[in-house]
Order: structure tokens, then C-alpha cells, then sequence
């Protein structure tokens, strides 16, 4: 069962998995010059939760707060959001937790490691308070030609409760282990297919629901990748099932004709 570490109590909690529809607030500050990276990682957050919940059987959605924003500037970000592989949020809600056009209140709300205040929803019980570490990029991180999901990833593999920042080395590093994954997960698909491997599958399943423990998620695909023991249709059903919720494009060059060169690690 998905376990969530609420941040005013700092308890793991797991009424979420109660409802049918999840609902899931973004605060998001939109400053005139353009989104901060912080707020990607916000949005990145209630991606992940979302898809976590989608493979459990539960239709979450997802609603930014920013209600003195314009539209040029929320289209903007949502345009942003695509970029990096995020479903696009269906609603924008108010500083008073209602998610308007989403048929109710917000179950979840992502916040920074300082806000650790509580908040009732509209139907009386606690919202759960997902705590999110700010998040930096050095000069040329974000740029350089690399794939945008590259930065997807390079945000993925550090605790999500902890700050980041993202140097030109840690993103053009992320590229390559995007590229080397979509080469593998190409070639390995030609493999006829296997179960995935028990052990992994158990550890992928409860990282994902101790907190939406992502680094744990990708330390154990890259243990995977270089074990040799795996046969090769059960790495690609190992990492094509993971990437529903990391939303990478792993699969991408699937059916494409011979795999291009290996890039270099």
C-alpha cells in the first residue's frame, strides 16, 4: 500500500488509496521572468504521484495554485510541463484548497520543506502535505542540446525532500543514462519476452510505495542492467513497466530498425 510521510506530522499515511479520485494541489509562485525550477519539481512530484496512483487503479488529477497568475504565464508552464514529460494539469485551484473544475478538494498538496502547516480540506479531513526540497541549476545546466528529459531524470535521483542543484555535469550525465537506457531497452526488446525478476520487481514496488522513494527506484535499475543475470525480454519488461511512472520515453527507438551505435558512458 502507497505510504506517504505527511509533513506537519511526519507520520507515513495512506488514505489516499481509499478513494476512487485523487486530487492534487501544485502551489506554483510563476514569477514574471518565468518558472523556477522548484516549481518543476512541484509539478514533477504530483506527475510521479499520479502515475503511482494510475497503475493502482486510481484516477488522480493534478491542479496548480496560482491564482494571481495569467493565463499567457500558466500556459507557458504547462507548455514547460510537456517539455519534461508531465500529463498536463487538469484545473487551477485557489489558496483556499478548492480545485475548481475537478469535482472537489485536493486530497495532496506538494509543498517546500518549509511549509509544514496544516490545512483541512473541503470535505473535513486532513489534507496530506507533501513535502518538495527547493531546487537550483548552476549557469548551462538546463541548456547544452540535451534531451529534455534528461532533466527529468537528473531531478528524479535525488531525494525529492532534499535540495538539489543540478550542475552542467549531473544533467549531461542523466543524457547519457537516458541514451544508454533507450539503446538497451531497444536491443533487449528483439529478446523473446520474460517475467520480471522477482527480487527487483519486489524492491521497484516498495520503493515506489515508501514514499515515492525514486532513487531507490533507479539504484535498482542500474544494479539490474549491469547484473548479468536477467535474460534480456525480462529487462525489458522491468524497465518498460517502470517507465510509467518515470515517464522517460524508454521504449522510444522500439521497432525502429538496428539500434544506433552504444553511446559512450
Amino acid at each position: 500500500m502507497l505510504r506517504l510521510v505527511d509533513a506537519p506530522s511526519g507520520r507515513p499515511v495512506a488514505p489516499v488509496m481509499h478513494r476512487s479520485v485523487v486530487r492534487i494541489g501544485v502551489p506554483v509562485a510563476l514569477p514574471e521572468d518565468g518558472e523556477t525550477l522548484s516549481d518543476v519539481r512541484a509539478m514533477l512530484t504530483a506527475d510521479i504521484l499520479t502515475r503511482v496512483l494510475e497503475l493502482s487503479g486510481t484516477i488522480a488529477y493534478t491542479g496548480l495554485i496560482c491564482p494571481d497568475a495569467s493565463d499567457e504565464r500558466r500556459e507557458a508552464l504547462q507548455a514547460r510541463a510537456a517539455e519534461l514529460g508531465m500529463h498536463p494539469a487538469a484545473a487551477h485551484g485557489d489558496e483556499r484548497g478548492t480545485a475548481h473544475d475537478l469535482g472537489g478538494p485536493f486530497a495532496v498538496r506538494v509543498v517546500g520543506p518549509r511549509d509544514t502547516t496544516r490545512e483541512v480540506n473541503g470535505s473535513g479531513g486532513d489534507v496530506i502535505r507533501l513535502a518538495v526540497g527547493d531546487a537550483r541549476a548552476a549557469d548551462g545546466a538546463t541548456e547544452g542540446g540535451h534531451d529534455p528529459l534528461a532533466l527529468r531524470l537528473a531531478l528524479l535521483t535525488e531525494p525529492r525532500t532534499e535540495p538539489v542543484h543540478l550542475t552542467p555535469a549531473s544533467v549531461a550525465a542523466a543524457h547519457h543514462t537516458l541514451l544508454r537506457w533507450r539503446h538497451a531497452v531497444a536491443t533487449w526488446a528483439d529478446s523473446p519476452s520474460r517475467p520480471m525478476p522477482g527480487p527487483a520487481r519486489d524492491t521497484i514496488r516498495d520503493c515506489l510505495e515508501d514514499d515515492l522513494d525514486l532513487p531507490g527506484v533507479l539504484r535498482t535499475l542500474h544494479q539490474l542492467e549491469h547484473s548479468g543475470d536477467a535474460p534480456a525480454g525480462a529487462l525489458f519488461e522491468t524497465f518498460a513497466y517502470v517507465d510509467r511512472v518515470l515517464g522517460l520515453d524508454l521504449v522510444r527507438d522500439v521497432g525502429r530498425g538496428p539500434a544506433p551505435t552504444r553511446p559512450l558512458t
